[in-house]
């Protein structure tokens, strides 16, 4: 018998809490495996007993998971999806599926690539064909694209969207630059400031942060421009000067050191980044799978580091 065996009471147990984690709710979860509310709590209290800690705060709405219950929760996912990537292979023998999705340069780079081992691993027997965009209004279903991403509300009429992450922003500099300053920079205006524009897209930037921050005082100076906000963040990281950074884009960057936050402020703009798909055609199979991936990976990102994914200041309120 597998030790697993000893803290499971059934595979179902392991079933029912996936449902009730995703869905955040002890009667979404009941719907979804057609079965009543009050099975799904007594299951949940069961694998509890069982494991010997709590998996939900049950006195929040929606359902909120413990420490513990988001670990398992993150393994259990993952499982899931190496187990059913592993049968649909088999299943198809040599048949390999190829899933075309689309983002912009620095979504690639500063995040997608670095976690892309973790999709393979996990999903064997799907293949992607990655496309670099530098246009927000592309044509999914014209281009044959069944992933890609969009800042704004999520309210586009020929695509279904996903909210991914709330767009939050907030300057960053290297942290040897910082220190050439005594630690800290005080006036933005003043600062060196790296700057970029992209030809197809409206992009949050330095004139809109010091508008927003009350800090706009006669012209911006633009001695550095780059054509997207890769270039300017890998300028930031080198020590160039201070640039404009979004929470998911520079996470690993400030993990290792090689980015930090100028001042206290993170902005929230309002818009989120939202995974779409075309409304003219279904998403595959693989494609739902690396839908689930990135949605589960941007998740535990934010479980992880809530401090530089929450605001502290808001341009609504």
């Amino acid at each position: 018998m597998h030790p697993l065996r000893t803290h499971i009471p059934s595979a179902n147990a392991l079933f029912t809490f996936e449902a009730a984690a995703r869905r955040r709710s002890f009667t979404a979860a009941a719907d979804e495996l057609n079965v009543s509310q009050p099975a799904v709590s007594k299951m949940i209290r069961q694998f509890e007993a069982s494991l010997g800690f709590k998996l939900f705060h049950r006195d929040t709405r929606p359902l909120e998971l413990t420490a513990e219950g988001k670990r398992l929760f993150a393994d259990v996912e993952r499982s899931f999806d190496l187990l059913n990537s592993s049968i649909l292979a088999m299943r198809q023998g040599e048949r390999r599926d190829t899933v075309r999705v689309s983002f912009s340069a620095s979504f690639l780079q500063l995040w997608l690539l670095p976690r892309l081992s973790d999709f393979t691993e996990t999903h064997p027997g799907v293949d992607l064909a990655i496309l670099e965009s530098s246009h927000d209004d592309i044509d999914l279903y014209a281009e044959g694209i069944e992933v890609s991403a969009r800042l704004g509300h999520g309210n586009w009429p020929d695509l279904n969207a996903q909210e991914l992450v709330p767009e939050v922003i907030f300057p960053v500099a290297h942290p040897g630059f910082i220190a050439k300053t005594g630690g800290q920079i005080g006036d933005l205006g003043r600062a060196r400031l790296l700057h970029f524009r992209e030809r197809h897209r409206v992009r949050f930037g330095w004139r809109d942060w010091l508008s927003a921050s009350g800090g706009l005082g006669g012209r911006v100076e633009e001695a550095v421009v780059f054509s997207d906000a890769l270039g300017s963040l890998g300028a930031a990281s080198l020590g160039h000067g201070v640039a404009l950074g979004w929470s998911h884009l520079v996470l690993d960057q400030v993990l290792a050191g090689n980015l930090q936050q100028v001042g206290s402020r993170r902005l929230a703009t309002g818009n989120s980044v939202w995974l779409v798909t075309s409304r003219r055609r279904s998403p595959s199979p693989a494609a739902e799978a690396f839908l689930r991936w990135v949605l589960r990976r941007m998740g535990q990102d934010c479980a992880a580091h809530p401090g530089i994914f929450l605001p502290q200041d808001n341009m609504n309120s």
